[in-house]
C-alpha cells in the first residue's frame, strides 16, 4: 500500500492493515507482541470470546466515498506498477504481480478506491459492555503494559479503478487484448471501462479482506476503560486514534 494512501487513510482515522484472511467482524481484540523480526499486530479474535456471556454485538454496514486523487505524479512507469501493485493488496491479492505499464503511456495515474463499505460496531456499545470483560487467558503482561486494542470499524472495497490523470486515451488500445497484458490471478476481474481507464473488482464481495480498521486502546485501572480517540501535547482537537500513523501494519495469522 502506497505512502499516499496510507496518509489519507489515517487523516479518516484508520489504520491500514495486511490482513491474510477474510470474514472478520468488529469488535475483535489485538495485542502487539515483541518478535525476533520486530512489533507485530496479533488479531487474537472476537471481543465477545473474552466475556462470561457474549454481549450482542451487531455490526452496522455503511459507506463511504471512493478514496480517490491518489496518484503518482513526475514518476516512471515502473513506479506507477509498482503503485497499483501495492493497491490490489486491497482487494486480496496476498503476492505483488508483475504488471506492465508500457500500454498507458503516462507516469501520471489517479487510483481510485470504489464500492468501500464499512461494519463498525459504536464505542459507546463497547463501553457499556466491558464492565463484564474477562480476559484470563490473555498473557497478564499485555493487559498490564497496555498492549490490548479493540478494532471496532473495518474497511473494505469491492474495486480499484486507474486512469490517466489528464483523461487522455491510452497509448495503446487494449480493449481487444487485456488479458494479455494483465495477469492478476483470479480472485479479480480486469475490464477497460473506456480508453483511459481501467478497473480492477474483487469477483467476490466476501473474498476481499479488510484493508483498515478502527481502534481504541483498551486499559484496565479499577475498571476497563476504551479509548477510541486521542489529544497529543499541544493540541486542542480530539482525533480518532490510530496505532501506527505512516505505516500498514502486518495482522499475524
Amino acid at each position: 500500500m502506497t505512502d499516499a494512501l496510507v496518509a489519507a487513510l489515517n487523516r479518516m482515522g484508520f489504520q491500514p492493515i495486511f490482513m491474510p484472511y477474510t470474514g472478520v467482524r468488529p469488535p475483535e481484540l489485538y495485542n502487539f507482541a515483541k518478535r525476533a523480526t520486530g512489533t507485530k499486530l496479533v488479531r487474537r479474535g472476537p471481543l465477545g470470546d473474552y466475556f462470561p456471556s457474549p454481549p450482542d454485538f451487531k455490526p452496522t454496514r455503511s459507506y463511504m466515498p471512493d478514496i480517490t486523487h491518489v496518484r503518482t505524479t513526475g514518476k516512471n512507469l515502473g513506479a506507477s506498477a509498482d503503485f497499483l501493485a501495492r493497491c490490489l493488496a486491497v482487494l486480496g491479492i496476498s503476492s505483488l504481480p508483475t504488471i506492465d505499464l508500457g500500454f498507458v503511456g503516462s507516469s501520471n495515474l489517479v487510483f481510485s478506491l470504489q464500492g468501500v463499505h464499512t461494519l463498525r460496531v459504536d464505542p459507546s456499545v463497547i463501553d457499556r459492555a466491558i464492565e463484564d470483560l474477562d480476559p484470563k487467558a490473555v498473557p497478564p503482561e499485555y493487559v498490564d503494559q497496555g498492549f490490548l486494542h479493540v478494532a471496532y470499524e473495518y474497511a473494505f472495497a469491492q474495486s480499484i479503478s486507474m486512469r490517466r490523470e489528464d483523461r487522455h486515451e491510452f497509448a495503446s488500445d487494449i480493449t481487444g487484448d487485456l488479458g494479455g497484458l494483465i495477469d492478476i490471478g483470479t480472485n479479480v476481474d480486469v475490464s477497460a471501462e473506456d480508453r483511459f481507464s481501467l478497473l480492477f473488482k474483487s469477483k467476490s464481495a466476501s473474498s476481499a479482506p479488510a484493508f483498515a480498521f478502527k481502534a481504541g486502546r483498551l486499559r484496565r485501572g479499577a475498571q476497563w476503560r476504551f479509548y477510541p480517540e486521542e489529544v497529543r501535547r499541544g493540541e486542542d482537537e480530539v482525533r480518532p486514534f490510530v496505532l501506527r500513523r505512516g505505516v500498514v501494519l502486518d495482522v499475524d495469522k
